[in-house]
């Protein structure tokens, strides 16, 4: 690295001296070219793996945010199941407890509403425990009894008690504020709560997820717990879900079921949507039926600006990396991790994270755009710096030849090119004719090479450049050679190639050294004479 950085320094040192050798000045010029070349193919190769490179960052961006809401997700599950599992607990051992000391069982509670306030109030109990300890939005807990056997709807009509917050929040709350969503307004009155706007005596058995399968004995049992999918709570305009336990005596006896509620609300402030590079994510936690994502069952976290509809479905696209999730507006890249929950209808309950495909396609293309003017200015600028190397390189040896020919004054002549001063310095000091063998040695190189590339002339080619040497302009040469100009054209093209030369200017030039210094036979060759 060090004598890289040595050889850069003694090279940009060298271009900066106003004489520079031929052979350096060719090197700095084949170095630009190289260095441009390496330039462009970098950046090609940048520009080729580029959407590769960009896929690979919003895998890696929607994977960290996944860990995070997965993390979080996951560890709320669990807590509000382990708060529900020991309330049913102590709820099945406190009834026991009741029932035998009244000398009562479960179904004489029926039309018993004495009884069954202060069964309520060991509900209220443990209820309001819960809901302190806890995080969530809700607790209920359901007797198998009803106040009023003769009402309307009765078989579905069971007593309780339904705790709820008065304001919903992510944030944990020592002394949250509660209010009564179902139960006795006795309990109300005893513990200073408001009744909710939408407040019922009972609870309605038929929308309680779980209810008619722990009623029938067919999954009520220590340890079961049942998540819904989303649903209305009944009589609000408010999303929820809902965790249900079977509640049960110590010999198996069904008393009820109690349980916490997550409100959709509360899932929005404790995730929200996610700023990006690549725009907003989302996270959301759902049931994946078939090649379907249902958001429509599952909770949203907050959607601000990414447009996803929260009533809909995705189908699911895999992908390496990452998936495409089409929906009914809008399509989205996301990932997904399955939830180690048992849910209502399907075990496969996953997290996923999304972020808007427009948004992002939009983003990677904004970002293939710089990078591909930058290539382009990068290779225009490249193509200029290069231009202007060459014709720095080739002008003063054009003009040099230029002011000899015109029989410039050289006493005061300077040059960019080391041989040519050399050379003219020793044609103003001698004033006489050269004679070849007195030529410096860069300058007998040059002529030696040119020679040996006459050589490869055609006889054809070789006829027309012997033209030049006899003086003959270019204009005359079709007359006198009987050919056409476009021939002549073909043919000059050719001599300048092997001759390395650019221009007729130039072999004018080359011939016109060649004769000043006495040399010129060795341009003849003899089979042509």
């Amino acid at each position: 690295m060090k004598r890289t950085i040595r050889e850069v320094k003694r090279l940009l040192k060298l271009f900066s001296e106003r004489k520079i050798s031929l052979q350096w000045k060719m090197m700095l010029y084949l170095i630009s070219l190289i260095l441009s070349g390496l330039g462009i193919a970098v950046i090609l190769l940048i520009v080729i793996g580029g959407f590769g490179g960009t896929e690979e960052k919003i895998t890696r961006l929607l994977e960290q945010r996944l860990y995070q809401s997965s993390e979080e997700a996951e560890e709320e599950f669990e807590e509000y199941t382990g708060y529900a599992l020991q309330m049913s607990k102590r709820l099945g051992r406190e009834l026991d407890d009741f029932f035998e000391a009244k000398e009562l069982s479960l179904s004489e509670l029926n039309n018993q509403s004495e009884l069954l306030l202060e069964v309520q109030d060991i509900l209220y109990a443990e209820t309001n425990t819960t809901i302190r300890m806890g995080r969530s939005s809700g607790v209920f807990a359901v007797l198998d009894a009803t106040v009023n056997t003769e009402i309307p709807n009765a078989d579905h009509s069971r007593s309780g008690v339904y705790l709820r917050l008065i304001n919903v929040s992510s944030n944990v709350v020592l002394n949250p504020e509660t209010i009564l969503f179902r139960g006795s307004p006795e309990i109300a009155r005893t513990y200073g709560l408001e009744l909710h706007n939408r407040w019922n005596l009972e609870f309605n058995t038929e929308v309680l997820p779980g209810w008619e399968d722990y009623h029938a004995g067919e999954t009520a049992s220590q340890g079961e717990y049942l998540w819904s999918y989303r649903m209305k709570l009944p009589d609000t305009w408010e999303d929820i879900m809902v965790l249900t336990v079977p509640i049960l005596g110590r010999n198996g006896e069904f008393y009820g079921v109690c349980g916490v509620e997550l409100n959709h609300v509360h899932f929005k402030l404790e995730y929200p949507s996610k700023e990006s590079t690549y725009g907003s994510m989302v996270s959301l936690m759902a049931p994946v039926e078939g090649s379907y994502l249902s958001v429509d069952k599952g909770m949203t976290g907050n959607t601000e600006g990414t447009w996803l509809g929260e009533t809909e479905k995705l189908s699911v696209e895999k992908r390496k990396g990452y998936n495409v999730y089409y929906g009914q507006k809008k399509d989205y890249y996301g990932i997904s991790k399955t939830m180690d929950f048992r849910m209502n209808g399907t075990d496969n309950w996953v997290t996923a994270v999304l972020i808007p495909k427009e948004e992002c396609d939009r983003r990677i293309l904004r970002n293939h755009f710089y990078i591909v003017s930058g290539v382009g200015c990068f290779i225009l600028f490249m193509y200029l710096f290069a231009m202007y190397l060459s014709r720095r390189f080739v002008r003063p040896i054009l003009k040099s030849f230029q002011d000899v020919q015109e029989g410039a004054e050289l006493d005061h002549w300077h040059s960019n090119i080391k041989e040519l001063e050399d050379l003219y310095r020793y044609i103003s000091e001698k004033d006489r004719a050269i004679s070849v063998n007195d030529l410096p040695p860069q300058i007998e190189e040059l002529l030696k090479q040119f020679s040996e590339n006459v050589k490869e002339l055609t006889k054809a080619e070789y006829n027309i450049f012997h033209y030049y040497i006899e003086g003959y302009e270019i204009a005359r040469i079709p007359t006198i050679a009987c050919v056409s100009m476009s021939t002549i054209k073909k043919h000059n093209g050719n001599i300048y190639r092997k001759l390395g030369i650019s221009s007729n200017d130039e072999l004018l030039m080359y011939i016109d050294l060649f004769r000043r210094c006495g040399c010129l036979e060795r341009l003849e060759r003899y089979e042509n004479k």
